[in-house]
């Protein structure tokens, strides 16, 4: 894995969803994106600075276009749900917290090794995912 090069993705923004009719329920969902919106800039920033800290080769791209990256060399993807954006088009269950599982997608095998987990109010905590990352690897060493 040191020798391999790995992709960590940043936040892409999302599309309002447009609803008939306005309720507490899709006022809640357009709160969540418009928030997701406006602080993605600002995690987006944090990556780009916590990436430094991370030990080995790696490139800073978009969910939408890391897979033209697979060709250049990069075997390795961080990838969790989190980044398909389906939590954001919903209201969650009322008082569940929903979790994401991170793992490190090997794109040449298909297959993902999960690193750690983090919950939905620190997805957008970049600086913490890479610090959990370079964490889990220690570990593995």
């Amino acid at each position: 894995m040191d020798k391999e090069k790995i992709i960590f993705l940043e936040h892409e923004p999302v599309k309002l969803s447009e609803f008939e009719e306005r309720t507490k329920s899709t006022e809640y969902i357009l709160e969540r994106q418009e928030n997701h919106n406006r602080i993605l800039e600002q995690s987006n920033r944090k990556l780009q600075i916590a990436a430094m800290e991370y030990p080995f080769e790696y490139a800073i791209t978009t969910p939408s276009t890391y897979f033209s990256l697979a060709e250049a060399g990069y075997k390795y993807v961080l990838q969790s749900n989190v980044y398909k954006y389906n939590h954001l088009m919903t209201q969650p269950p009322e008082g569940e917290l929903l979790v994401f599982e991170y793992f490190i997608f090997d794109m040449q095998n298909n297959i993902a090794y999960e690193v750690f987990r983090l919950d939905e109010m620190k997805v957008y905590d970049l600086k913490l995912v890479i610090k959990k990352l370079n964490k889990a690897i220690k570990e593995a060493k």
